[in-house]
């Protein structure tokens, strides 16, 4: 099993919202109003007004001198003719230079599979039954695919097929290798690289023989093959794949039937009430008004994140994959539309990130630069022309500094979307950390400002940005580089900036923040305090003088068990249930264990155990999250309660566990930071679940599942990767090879469909049987209240029989989930049981009572809910019913 980054607790970089860069003096600061100890009665969304390009006064000088003709990173017709005398801003620099001037054909396409991509066939494929021809590819395909991939299993089936019924139009398995690569486009870019994993050759480095970091030379000096490689695999034919089949193509609409109902609406009512997807947030409806989005373009997010295959040993290894934003989410993040984009063989840490990234981006800039990917779309019949537009780069905290160019977490600007928050450290210690309220007794110079009030938001402020990245480039010395790189939270240019202006969302607009690595850093960070496990200032500071480190000793066992005695109580549905925290906590604990865990058990287990303000304080920040972490969230009621949660939630932890103590500001993560972001963000690009690393994680741990060469484990995962790609285009084109096609139902042995995706699911009574009198009773009070039936057509002595039910399996809508019963729950020991029965609802008439706005509000509790559970499920048709009581 791969140990992923989800299982490194110590990552301590989360995004929030993208906001302007500012200076200490251009906020108001009031001692009282940013003491976190004041009552708070704070605005909601208090967004500063944009003063313009306000110039940032830093410490460090100006660079002396003109400045040189600066690049701009938004024009494509633009080539850099200054380079920094900076070393890794010149690499930078470099590449995006190499994207800047990305032609077709000046890539690493074949000329076969140029010509394909440049002119697609006008066509659907279809394999016609008929055609003995086709027959024989259909089966050579479909032993393809169940044969996973393997060459010995599939010349095992033909050789037995062969056997039977003589030499048939058979494929080979090269054959068919070949014959898949031909129908689906996929051909993979294979460059070299350093054995050390330091850089590929690619751009500047593309005709070195040895690598310019460890000096390692690059072809083998006895077979002068190369001695490492890795694949990138173009999103282009997956595209093209995808829009010739009529069913994908039309799902492929969705992006822009949902986009141009959102425009109506909010030029209608001024804002997007129910923000259910990335077509809800304000940037992404500016780029599709400022024409950067168009009715046939292609919406992507690139997701990349690194993993270590082999918990035991070193053996990184990065990946990247396209998620085509364009599919309604319901589909978008599934295994059969997630496209593989490269991979990044270790078994070291990457040192050089655009030289491997510069494939797959060249590939995209140039087919952008050409006007578009021309491809079939099979949903109106006709050749159009696609733009690829990258809305979004995501990763967790270590691997967005390779993408965002920023300084990272630890720095004095360390917010990861450059929010312009002006960090503290401890006296001598180098680490920054995001503490709003002044220490006591504080005179670290550069750090010791005002405080900062928490709930001051800002927007983003493109041109800020820009000059300030000017001011890092502009560097002539590594002494002058350092000082302006910590003072504005930049250490070089992003190399998406390379791409041609209006084909992606805009630095810093399109790094967003993380919702799946921010449950695991406050896990880390909460269970760190409350355990005493945090570091300690021994000689100012006591462990014993935390009031809140309470989980320790036979408390914490205590509390291990009972978060593993509520397993039963949570449904199969919610998958892997948390484990025991005292004993796995340190055993690959993941992220969905700590969600289920901290916000979902964890404020009623520590009801009574953590003091009454810290208890308060932790409740304020779980309803936030939970608004955060909602698939749907109303924007003017749900969204403004978790801000208010949130804002109040972190000024509470610095006064409660900071106190402002110098010796404790390490307490205030810049996970912390983040929380006071969450909402402004789902406003501009979504909900956080939209672009979370939960999709990027699963496709690691599948890729790697599959590795069947230990000895060489990279080259069989790069080849893995690739056929993945294959295998998606291939169900794409070709929809009767997918037998989980959404058009394929598959119901189970003796189940009933009762219409609108709901299905009976056995055991089932084998006769009917008499109700009891208390399931009579109430079966007559719902007959006599229908509007169908009334108590004037039910007889006397009403005790009918009825088949009973034990499942019933909800609408995809619902996340197909599988409702139980007390008759066949009951039967199991309550250890071995994941109950599936509770339900929650609310009377007919408390629902007339409530207005529309009341009932999509999930979080206004002026209903009454009921909670019980159910005994069995049976159908009823009404009409038959009242024929029969005739």
């Amino acid at each position: 099993m791969p140990f992923t980054r989800e299982s490194r607790r110590n990552e301590q970089n989360m995004g929030g919202d993208a906001e302007n860069m500012f200076d200490d003096n251009e906020i108001p600061r009031d001692s009282s109003e940013g003491n976190p100890k004041a009552p708070l009665d704070l605005p909601i969304f208090d967004f500063e007004e944009d003063q313009g390009c306000q110039e940032r006064q830093h410490q460090a000088p100006p660079p002396p001198g003109p400045t040189p003709t600066p690049n701009d990173y938004d024009n494509d017709n633009d080539t850099s003719e200054f380079y920094s005398n900076i070393q890794d801003i010149r690499i930078a620099q470099q590449f995006i230079d190499v994207l800047k001037n990305a032609e077709l054909d000046n890539g690493d396409l074949s000329a076969e599979t140029l010509a394909a991509l440049m002119d697609p066939p006008r066509h659907s494929l279809e394999l016609d039954p008929v055609n003995d021809s086709d027959n024989d590819l259909l089966m050579c395909l479909r032993l393809f695919l169940n044969a996973c991939n393997s060459a010995n299993k599939y010349n095992e089936a033909i050789s037995a097929i062969q056997q039977r019924f003589g030499d048939n139009n058979i494929l080979s398995y090269d054959q068919l290798k070949r014959r898949i690569a031909q129908l689906t486009g996929i051909s993979p870019i294979v460059r070299d690289m350093c054995i050390k994993s330091c850089l590929a050759y690619t751009g500047p480095f593309s005709d070195d023989l040895q690598c310019q970091r460890c000096s390692e030379p690059r072809f083998d000096p006895i077979t002068s093959k190369p001695r490492q490689e890795f694949y990138t695999i173009p999103i282009g034919p997956a595209i093209q794949a995808f829009k010739r089949n009529y069913q994908t193509a039309s799902d492929m609409n969705y992006f822009w039937s949902q986009a141009t109902k959102l425009l109506a609406e909010q030029q209608e009512k001024g804002v997007v009430e129910l923000i259910d997807d990335i077509t809800c947030g304000t940037d992404i409806l500016k780029a599709i008004n400022q024409g950067e989005i168009g009715k046939h373009d292609t919406v992507l997010m690139v997701s990349f994140d690194g993993a270590q295959i082999y918990r035991n040993k070193q053996s990184d290894c990065w990946f990247y994959v396209w998620i085509i934003l364009c599919f309604s989410p319901e589909l978008r993040y599934t295994k059969r539309y997630v496209i593989p984009g490269g991979i990044m063989p270790g078994p070291f840490k990457i040192k050089i990130v655009e030289s491997y990234l510069v494939v797959g981006l060249h590939h995209v800039a140039a087919i952008n630069k050409a006007g578009g990917l021309k491809v079939w779309d099979a949903s109106r019949q006709e050749m159009v022309t696609s733009k690829l537009y990258i809305a979004l780069a995501t990763a967790d905290g270590p691997g967005m500094v390779y993408l965002n160019g920023l300084v990272g977490h630890s720095g004095k600007y360390g917010c990861r979307l450059w929010c312009g928050l002006s960090g503290r450290h401890k006296p001598g210690a180098p680490m920054y950390y995001p503490v709003l309220s002044k220490p006591d007794h504080y005179t670290v110079p550069g750090c010791d400002h005002d405080d900062i009030p928490v709930h001051i938001v800002r927007p983003i402020n493109r041109t800020h940005y820009e000059h300030s990245l000017k001011l890092v480039i502009n560097a002539r010395t590594q002494r002058e580089y350092e000082i302006q790189r910590r003072e504005t939270g930049i250490c070089k240019p992003s190399i998406f900036s390379g791409l041609p202006h209006g084909t992606y969302l805009g630095i810093p607009n399109m790094f967003p923040g993380d919702i799946m690595h921010l449950i695991l850093n406050l896990a880390d960070l909460l269970l760190g305090l409350w355990r005493g496990k945090l570091d300690c200032a021994r000689t100012s500071d006591t462990i014993a003088a935390w009031p809140w480190a309470v989980l320790q000793g036979d408390v914490w066992n205590i509390h291990g068990q009972d978060v593993a005695r509520c397993t039963p109580y949570l449904p199969g549905s919610f998958d892997r249930p948390p484990r025991n925290p005292a004993e796995k906590i340190n055993s690959g604990y993941k992220a969905w264990e700590y969600l289920l865990y901290i916000f979902g058990l964890a404020p009623g287990l520590l009801y009574g155990v953590l003091p009454m303000p810290f208890w308060c304080s932790f409740c304020k920040m779980v309803a936030g999250v939970r608004f955060i972490y909602q698939r749907r969230i109303q924007a003017t009621t749900q969204l403004v309660a978790a801000h208010t949660y949130l804002i109040e939630c972190v000024a509470e932890f610095e006064a409660l566990y900071v106190q402002r103590r110098a010796d404790r500001i390490h307490f205030v993560r810049p996970i912390i930071h983040t929380l006071t972001h969450l909402p402004t963000e789902i406003l501009r690009i979504g909900p956080g679940i939209v672009s979370s690393q939960w999709t990027m994680e699963r496709q690691i741990g599948s890729l790697t599942s599959e590795i069947k060469q230990d000895s060489n484990p990279y080259a069989n995962l790069s080849r893995r990767t690739v056929e993945r790609a294959e295998v998606i285009c291939l169900k794409a084109i070709f929809p009767q090879l997918d037998q989980l096609s959404n058009n394929q139902i598959k119901f189970p042995r003796g189940a009933k469909d009762v219409s609108d995706g709901y299905t009976l699911l056995r055991a089932v009574d084998t006769c009917a049987r008499p109700m009891s009198n208390a399931e009579a009773d109430a079966f007559y009070h719902y007959l006599a209240n229908d509007n169908l039936c009334g108590p004037d057509n039910i007889p006397n002595n009403f005790k009918p029989s009825v088949i009973r039910w034990s499942r019933l399996r909800l609408p995809q809508k619902y996340g197909g989930q599988i409702a139980r019963s007390l008759w066949k729950e009951s039967l199991k020991p309550l250890e071995r049981s994941r109950i599936a029965r509770r339900v929650k609802a609310m009377t007919s008439e408390e629902i007339k009572k409530l207005d529309h706005a009341a009932l999509m509000d999930s979080g206004n509790l002026a209903y009454k809910k009921i909670f019980d559970e159910l005994q069995y499920f049976r159908y009823l048709q009404l009409q038959l019913l009242m024929s029969n009581l005739a």
